[in-house]
């Protein structure tokens, strides 16, 4: 009686292991890291256009950090017959649309801005900082990854 016993309460945990295990992934998609920073690459070189000029982005390179992909790009801004030059690093999260079967970023902000090798502090700017914020929100509604 005792084995017997012991036999289904092993069998009830494993049931609830499994059952935990099943809800936990369901909703999880796997997509390896090589396939994102191939889908990040077919999407540069990236051009913006604005009333007094434009920007483009080109040479991303891409990784994780903290559960966000992070995408490093150089930039050219010719603004004015002005041009400028350096790195921007922007932060976002990526979100899965089971219903086309696509993965789109999300919460896209601009967390590092250089200018010809110097770093730009972007809390001191906030114009530039909205502006890029917003001119580069944009890509979260108009490019899907994969």
């Amino acid at each position: 009686m005792k084995k017997i016993f012991n036999f289904v309460i092993l069998g009830i945990i494993i049931a609830i292991i499994a059952i935990s295990a099943y809800i936990f992934t369901q909703n999880k998609v796997g997509i390896p890291n090589s396939m994102i920073q191939t889908a990040v690459k077919a999407r540069f070189p990236i051009e913006k256009s604005y009333p007094l000029g434009k920007i483009k982005l080109y040479n991303p390179k891409s990784y994780f950090e903290n559960n966000k992909l992070v995408i490093e790009a150089e930039y050219m801004n010719d603004a004015l017959n002005d041009r400028i030059s350096g790195t921007m690093t922007f932060e976002t999260d990526l979100r899965y649309e089971p219903m086309d079967s696509k993965l789109y970023l999300s919460n896209f902000t601009l967390k590092k801005l250089t200018k010809e090798g110097k770093d730009i502090n972007i809390d001191k700017k906030p114009i530039i900082r909205t502006a890029l914020n917003f001119a580069f929100s944009q890509l979260e509604k108009m490019y899907y990854l994969i």
